[in-house]
């Protein structure tokens, strides 16, 4: 299922990944850098997008310094997102045609 819905989305196979190490744990930018072998502003690319669509979400950790720490959101909850987002989609769609046909 998970698969289906990166799909839909369009999501690159480094954005699931990054959400699957997610799923199994909360983790600093650092962090993802180390577990991925990637640059910290590659991470910050994909992290914005899982975010932006309701994947993932971030909190404020405070130690020497103030850091993000990302965590997955549970797939039901992410897919209700994806769900309301589409529902949003269609319902703009249906408004435009009814205007359209109003007009003819």
């Amino acid at each position: 299922m998970l698969n289906v819905i990166f799909g839909f989305l369009n999501f690159k196979p480094i954005e699931i990944k990054i959400y699957n190490i997610l799923l199994k744990s909360s983790l600093t930018i650092k962090q993802m850098e180390k577990q991925l072998n990637l640059s910290e502003r590659t991470i910050r690319k994909y992290i914005k997008r899982l975010e932006q669509e309701g994947f993932i979400n971030k909190r404020v950790k405070q130690d020497k310094r103030l850091k993000y720490v990302y965590n997955a959101v549970p797939i039901q909850e992410a897919w209700k997102n994806v769900r309301n987002k589409i529902q949003k989609i269609l319902e703009e769609i249906t408004k435009t045609l009814q205007r359209k046909a109003a007009v003819f």
